[in-house]
């Protein structure tokens, strides 16, 4: 018994360590960005020698500027490192035959989702900032240094294109596998890849509502076990969220309790939706 609770919790942290090596990945890919930039600083720099301080200002300012460069090499990086894993591990094996096939109807719905989903987030999000303003400012620092709140198409390829293959290829694609070997029931396979989902987002702000997404994306690859499907939720959402801010500055003003009235319709009109989707089917791959 007690080698089977072990076998289990070990299989646990395999799983939770393919997102921290996600992590990792992130972190150097940062860090070759950050050099590459400092060797073109130095080149061009006619500077004193010796003002290493100027030097390192130039340095991170050219980094911030250019951060979402390495976002997108980590979102490539991740697209080849987890889509040739998740191809030569489980791509090969075909789609259970009794799998329930989503259709224009599936599709239709999973784009509402994502799109009421990003409304309710932005508007809980919005709410708390008002609330408790010192507690999120440097979640906005962080966004705004990585590039992420600022509308480009360099922030729109990231975010909406590759980031949903990339994460959905390692969270949905390996890392449910492999929480498989854990339990095979669905709400622990679930929460196991949630949590990964959570934590490869690399703050608490966001790798809170990462969780709660990983948990609505874990129930569409079920119900559909079509990870093409989990990557057009994916998308939407991440769409959306360029341009949830103006939605809710024009709707709301960004006031509580407008916010607050939008969130609750939100919140029901996602509980009509998945009523809509109706249950998941448990079918083993």
């Amino acid at each position: 018994m007690k080698k089977s609770v072990w076998g289990k919790l070990g299989w646990f942290f395999v799983a939770q360590s393919v997102g921290l090596m996600s992590l990792c990945m992130q972190l150097c890919c940062g860090i070759v960005v950050m050099m590459a930039i400092a060797v073109m600083v130095g080149m061009s720099y006619d500077g004193p020698v010796n003002d290493t301080n100027q030097l390192m200002q130039i340095v991170q300012t050219r980094y911030l500027e250019n951060a979402m460069i390495g976002v997108v090499l980590y979102h490539i990086l991740g697209i080849l490192v987890f889509g040739l894993w998740y191809y030569l591990a489980y791509g090969k094996k075909k789609r259970p035959e009794n799998a329930e096939k989503p259709g224009i109807k599936g599709s239709s719905m999973l784009c509402v989702v994502g799109v009421l989903l990003q409304i309710l987030i932005s508007g809980l999000l919005g709410i708390l900032m008002e609330i408790f303003p010192k507690a999120f400012e440097s979640y906005f620092e962080l966004m705004e240094a990585a590039g992420i709140m600022e509308v480009t198409f360099l922030s729109i390829f990231a975010t909406v294109i590759l980031a949903p293959i990339g994460e959905e290829l390692l969270c949905r694609g390996v890392i449910m596998r492999l929480a498989q070997k854990v339990s095979m029931k669905f709400w622990v396979i679930n929460c196991i890849q949630a949590l990964a989902f959570g934590i490869i987002h690399g703050n608490l702000v966001q790798g809170t509502y990462a969780f709660f997404l990983g948990l609505v994306l874990g129930y569409v690859y079920q119900k559909y076990h079509n990870i093409w499907m989990c990557m057009l939720l994916h998308a939407v959402i991440n769409l959306s969220s360029q341009f949830a801010d103006q939605f809710f500055e024009l709707v709301t003003g960004k006031q509580i309790l407008p916010t607050s009235i939008v969130c609750v319709a939100a919140a029901v009109l996602l509980m009509i939706s998945f009523k809509v989707m109706g249950k998941i089917r448990l079918i083993e791959e």
